[in-house]
């Protein structure tokens, strides 16, 4: 059953002034948004060019490069772990949002090391079989060596191994 009785407030706990709940809120979003931004200037004062390999984007278009995260900011969470530099990766406007991107669960992205994206990362795109009507895979297109150097030699089979093992 609801209280609806009136709260008591005492003259050492005053009321809260009128609008003190909305400044409050809106500070509070001043600060994550500008720990976000910063986290994304350490990311393009880093990378400086698309992550993903061999993007064709780049090559034809040149795109503008955006600051993508790893976890979609639209899931909730902890804004300070979701918003931090080894959870970001820099890509370009169409692998990032475009109608095969990031954004729309057709890529995805993983760190193969506890430095995030900060560090080595394999990168996948998801194949609809067409054998099977409905289904889908991920097909590995590239693992970094290390940030920004592909490893050649590593195949989907022996990726698929290594991931069994771990």
């Amino acid at each position: 059953m609801p209280n609806y009785a009136r709260h008591a407030f005492s003259p050492v706990d005053p009321k809260p002034a009128k609008g003190t709940v909305l400044i409050d809120r809106r500070d509070k979003r001043k600060t994550i948004e500008a720990h976000e931004d910063e986290q994304k200037a350490i990311v393009r004062r880093e990378y400086r060019r698309c992550r993903w390999p061999h993007c064709e984007n780049c090559r034809r278009y040149q795109p503008r490069l955006e600051v993508a995260h790893l976890d979609p900011k639209g899931q909730g969470g902890d804004h300070g772990v979701r918003s931090s530099a080894d959870r970001m990766i820099l890509l370009d406007f169409l692998t990032h949002q475009g109608a095969d991107g990031l954004e729309r669960h057709e890529r995805f992205i993983e760190p193969l090391t506890t430095l995030g994206t900060r560090g080595p990362c394999a990168f996948y795109v998801k194949r609809y079989s067409e054998t099977k009507a409905g289904a889908w895979t991920w097909h590995c297109v590239g693992v970094e060596r290390s940030v920004g150097v592909l490893d050649s030699t590593i195949t989907d089979r022996q990726l698929s191994a290594a991931q069994e093992m771990s």
